[in-house]
This record gives structure tokens, C-alpha cells and sequence, in this order.
């Protein structure tokens, strides 16, 4: 066999190691002496062995040195794969996956799911804001912003609004949303023949279309909260065109519609009586946000809310639209099912009404009756917690909040002290005061709901340690809005006053609102405070409007027309499953849906550098673009 010493029998004799190794060892086997020559002769002739000399190794080792040169070996591979399996996993992070579902329960059915008429119905409202799109979008967590429109510019004079689409946004049956769409939709809510509730917010508005893409709205006069306005869903003209204003209300195109939103339709069923049981929708694939991750949406309608719990209960659905107080309890019991309180740009309050009571022409009583409430009680008996206290009717994070404002503290005593001066006498043994032999009576007129009517008796046991009497009336919906509205009958009336998107207190505060339907329920009448509403309608200066909301507070919280009691949260609970459903506040219940397309039920592992995932989540598709105001 032949070796890789053929040219040079003893090399060892030639570096004097002949008797080294001799003298050391005896002589060694031909195998081992062949590969201890081998290796000696890598190191002279290529220093670095190669893969076909280390083959021989082993056989120069000992026992010892073999079981330390596996123990090396494995250390150095655990080493090395913890190290790998540390890189992957510190690199590899959790992102949203398309699919899942999730099923809600509504009360009532759906009747028109059509921007132009789901004002009217709350359950029209929830699945039009997931169909349709407007040029304007109210999101939960910043507000208001641009939604179909990329860009948009207001004139120096506040007159002109000219929108510019974005070039991605197409509607559900794959045709582009333009300019056409635009004019099409506003001019349908102005067409008196199509009876649209939302005709006379239009009123005085022009439009003109620009290009394909850009539409132009031009005023008579300024209007601050304009932009508001511009949230109604846009209609497909390629669609709705063909149907005559007559007939819009009777289309298969209210209950199977075609929009831009998050979501389309898929499917509905019926019961034997015609009646809608349950209505699915699906993913937008081309929504310009990015795919919503909840791949199909279903929800259930009854007919009341202890049916929708009951539901909950049996795992019919995974969450309510909208849950009352008294469902709480029952609520909290099930599992897997969370709250969500987003906050309500609303404030219930007591309006005094001056002209049908001659007690409460009194500052004195009115100052009186405002020291005796005790708000943080009412919150905590009442609404459970879920609220807050306030003490005007600008409310936190409004424009010209300022916290030290606002009406009387509680304290009972000063109260007291208020009434004996202004001789309100609490005789030794009665329970309520008189002036003149005149009894510190008044009425207190509130809705039958729940809770203001617990509120009502709350207040009414805290003003009977005044010594004054309340009396609580309660009426129904109808005889509220038809009766009590309409003629004013009231002393005080307990409500609440929500506002818009643009928290425009002109509808409950100017004096052109105190008589029906105007909802300034106190009929408070003030040259100076309708100059400082209509300042603030008039601009979209930020800076100049919150200096008018200022003053404007000032004033009405001077003249003491009403007492501010709390801003109430609304009560959402639904699946623990869904992530990133974080829902701050809402104007109407159809935005706690604003993220929707940032909601998630499954995940799935991507790899990524420094914390970037490889793939974009839902969330990272913002829509950022140039403003000019």
C-alpha cells in the first residue's frame, strides 16, 4: 500500500527526532506510527490538516483525551445552537393573521343600511360605518381625519373645502371611488325627493368636481365644524345612479350594499317571518388601510337586551353592542368577556327652567341646590363608577376646557347657611323649608330610563337634608319628546346633551335653541354668549375658538342655568379574543368599530431585524398625508 512517504523513507532522522521519540515510547504500531507521520507532516508542509489526515486523529489520542474532546465538541454545539436559537427567537415577533371571526348581538334589524337614512337607526348606523367610507373618518383614539380623502385644503376665508380622493380607494365591486361618487352622494342628500334626515346639515352647500379625484365644496357663509359633516358614507354613483330618487328606500342595494369600508357583504339569513336573524360580512381584501385580520363579522339581532345577555351567556355571541347598568352584573359573571368603557362626549345635568317656576328665579336657591349635590356619590351609587364628575358643560379634552372652572363643590353646610339668609326657615320638627309660608317645593322631571331616574332619587334624597322637597316626575319616550320638549313643561328636567364630532354647544346653549327642537333646556337667552358661540363657528382657528368656549363658560356657569352632574361611559363588553381594541371614546356606538381594521383574533411568527417585522401589521398602514388649513 502506498504512502505519502514514498520519496523520503525516515523523515524523522532528518530533524533529529528519530531518538526523541525512541527514547520515550516504544515503538508504535505501523497504523499509529503511519498517522502520527501524517500529521507531523501537515504540519510542516500545510500547517492546517486536512479533512482526510484529521480522519486519524482519534487514533492519537487516549481514552481521556478522547471522552474531553467529545465533551468539548458538545459544549461548543449546545453553545453554538443556543446562540442561533437566541438570534432566531430575539429576531422572529408575533404580527396579526387574517382569519378568525367574531359574532355581536344587536337589538332591533336592519332596515337601510345606506349612509343617506342609517342616522335613524343605530344597528343601520354600525353596518354602514363598516361598508362605507367617507371623505372624513372619527377615530377613537386621535379624533378626526381624513379617511377617502388624501388631501384636503381650506380657503383663508373658511368658504371653500377642496378634497383630492386617494388614487388606492375602490369600492367593494372592484370600479375606482372619484369625484362622481362625491358630487353624487351630496347631491342626494340635498334632492328633497330622496328624504334623506341629513338634508338640511347641506343646506347652502355648492359643489363642483375639479378633476376625477378632487371635489370642491364652497359655503355662503363660514361654518367651523364643516369638516364634521364630511364623515356621511359616499354612495356608488355606477350603482346608485340607476335607481330613482322615488325607489332609493326600497333598493336590494340598502340590504345588500356595495361601499369602500373595512368590510363587505356576504350573507343574511331569515326567519320564516322575513325577518333578518343574522347578517355576515367579510374582509375588504382592497381596503386602503390594509385587510382587516378579523376575516368575517356576524352579528345577531334580538329584540331586547336581556335576550342579547342571555345570548352572551350561552355562547351565542362573543359581545353586545351596547350594555345598561343592570346587565352589568350579570355581564361580569361570564367569562372571557371584557369591558370596554370609552369615554362619550355627553353630560347629564338638572336645567333649571326660570320661566315655570318662580323658586327658581332665585340665584340663592339655585347656588343652594348646586352646593347640595354631591356628584362623586351619584357616580359611585349610580352609574357603579363607570363615569365621571364634571362641573361644566365644556368637557375635558374639549377646546377652552379649563379645569378650574366650573359650578358649586359640594358642601352642605354653606348650602344650609345659603337658605337661612335668604329666609328659607327649616322650622323645629319639619322636614321641609318655607319662605313666607310659601313650601321649598319643585318638580323634577326626567326620563323613564334606569338611570336617570335613580339619579332623580338620588338627587332628591340629598336636597331633602336641605330641606327642600323634590318631587320626581317620569315619562315615557313619547310623552318626553311630543309633550315635555315640545311645550317646555318642566321646573327642572333631568337629561343628557351629547354632542357631535365637533362638540359645537350652539344646539344646547345659543338662544335661537329655546324653543322646540332646539335642546336649550334651561331657555337660557344671552346676547353675549351667542356671540361667543357664534365666534367659535364661524373659524377653524383652534386658538380662537377655545377662547371663546372659555368665556362663553364663564358667563353660563355665572348665571348658574343648570347643574352639571356627570359624563357617563359607554358600557361595550366583548371577547376577550379580540387584541388591540383599544376604544378611548366615541361619538355615536358605530365608532367604537372606527380601528376595527387593526383588530386581531389569530397571529402568526415572522422573522424580522432590530424589533421590524419583515411583513407590515394592519397598524402600520397610516394614512399620512399633507393638510393645508
Amino acid at each position: 500500500m502506498p504512502t505519502l512517504f514514498q520519496n523520503d523513507p525516515d523523515p524523522l532522522s532528518k530533524r533529529g527526532l528519530r531518538g526523541r521519540f525512541a527514547s520515550k515510547k516504544p515503538a508504535q504500531a505501523p497504523g499509529r506510527k503511519l498517522a502520527a507521520s501524517q500529521v507531523m507532516n501537515a504540519n510542516e508542509a500545510k500547517r492546517i490538516p486536512s479533512s482526510k489526515q484529521l480522519k486519524h486523529l482519534p487514533r492519537l489520542l487516549s481514552s481521556r483525551e478522547r471522552i474531553i474532546g467529545v465533551i468539548g465538541i458538545a459544549l461548543i454545539v449546545t453553545a453554538l445552537s443556543l446562540l442561533a436559537f437566541d438570534f432566531v427567537r430575539s429576531n422572529r415577533i408575533i404580527v396579526p393573521a387574517v382569519g378568525g371571526e367574531y359574532t355581536e348581538g344587536l337589538v332591533g334589524s336592519p332596515q337601510l343600511i345606506n349612509p343617506l337614512y342609517a342616522l335613524t337607526s343605530d344597528v343601520d348606523t354600525d353596518l354602514s360605518k363598516l361598508v362605507y367610507s367617507g371623505l372624513m373618518r372619527y377615530d377613537s383614539s386621535t379624533g378626526l381625519e381624513q379617511d377617502l380623502a388624501s388631501w384636503y385644503e381650506i380657503s383663508s376665508d373658511g368658504l371653500e373645502y377642496t378634497f383630492t380622493l386617494r388614487e388606492d380607494a375602490m369600492w367593494h365591486d372592484g370600479h375606482p371611488v372619484l369625484a362622481d361618487d362625491v358630487i353624487f352622494t351630496y347631491s342626494a342628500i340635498q334632492n328633497s325627493e330622496y328624504r334623506s334626515p341629513l338634508r338640511v346639515s347641506f343646506a347652502g352647500v355648492n359643489m363642483e368636481q375639479v378633476d376625477k379625484r378632487t371635489v370642491r365644496f364652497v359655503l355662503d357663509e363660514p361654518f367651523g365644524p364643516f369638516l364634521s359633516l364630511l364623515t356621511v358614507g359616499i354612495l356608488p354613483s355606477h350603482l346608485w345612479g340607476n335607481v330613482s330618487p322615488q325607489n332609493a328606500p326600497l333598493s336590494d342595494l340598502n340590504i345588500k350594499p356595495i361601499g369602500s369600508g373595512p368590510y363587505q357583504f356576504e350573507k343574511l339569513v331569515k326567519d320564516s317571518n322575513g325577518n333578518i336573524r343574522s347578517y355576515s360580512l367579510v374582509t375588504n381584501t382592497k381596503f386602503y388601510l390594509g385587510t382587516p385580520s378579523i376575516e368575517t363579522l356576524t352579528f345577531k339581532f334580538y329584540t331586547d337586551s336581556s335576550s342579547a345577555v342571555e345570548a352572551l351567556k350561552n355562547r351565542n355571541i362573543e359581545g353586545i353592542a351596547y350594555a345598561s347598568l343592570e346587565d352589568i352584573v350579570a355581564i361580569d359573571a361570564i367569562p372571557d368577556v371584557s369591558l370596554e368603557l370609552p369615554s362619550l362626549p355627553q353630560y347629564t345635568a338638572v336645567f333649571f327652567n326660570e320661566e315655570s317656576s318662580e323658586i327658581l328665579k332665585s340665584d340663592t336657591v339655585r347656588e343652594a341646590l348646586a352646593l347640595g349635590t354631591n356628584k362623586d356619590a351619584i357616580v359611585q351609587d349610580v352609574l357603579q363608577g363607570f363615569g365621571t364628575a364634571v362641573h361644566s358643560f365644556i368637557l375635558p379634552g374639549m377646546e377652552g376646557y379649563t379645569p378650574t372652572l366650573g359650578d358649586s363643590l359640594h358642601d352642605t353646610e354653606a348650602a344650609k347657611n345659603l337658605l337661612e339668609q335668604d329666609e328659607w326657615i327649616l322650622e323645629e320638627g319639619a322636614a321641609v323649608r318655607t319662605k313666607e309660608e310659601i313650601p321649598l317645593v319643585i318638580e323634577l322631571t326626567t326620563l323613564d330610563s334606569t338611570d336617570l331616574v335613580a339619579t332623580a332619587k338620588a338627587l332628591q334624597s340629598q336636597w331633602k337634608d336641605l330641606g327642600i322637597a323634590v318631587n320626581i316626575v317620569v315619562v315615557n319616550q313619547a310623552d318626553f319628546q311630543n309633550i315635555v320638549l315640545v311645550n317646555r313643561e318642566y321646573e327642572m328636567i333631568l337629561s343628557g346633551e351629547l354632542y357631535g364630532i365637533d362638540e359645537d354647544p350652539y344646539p344646547f346653549w345659543h338662544s335661537s335653541q329655546t324653543d322646540y327642537p332646539g335642546l336649550n333646556l334651561s331657555q337660557y337667552a344671552d346676547r353675549t354668549a351667542d356671540e361667543y358661540i357664534e365666534t367659535a363657528r364661524s373659524t377653524t382657528n383652534t386658538t380662537v375658538r377655545a377662547e371663546a368656549f372659555t368665556e362663553l363658560q364663564k358667563l353660563v356657569l355665572d348665571d348658574r342655568p343648570a347643574i352639571f352632574l356627570y359624563q357617563p361611559n359607554y358600557l361595550y363588553p366583548t371577547s376577550e379574543k379580540i387584541e388591540n381594541r383599544d376604544i378611548q371614546s366615541i361619538i355615536i356606538p358605530a365608532d367604537r368599530f372606527s380601528r376595527i381594521f387593526e383588530w386581531y383574533t389569530k397571529t402568526k411568527s415572522v422573522f424580522g431585524l432590530d424589533g421590524e417585522s419583515s411583513e407590515l401589521e394592519p397598524s402600520s398602514a397610516k394614512n399620512v398625508d399633507n393638510t393645508l388649513e
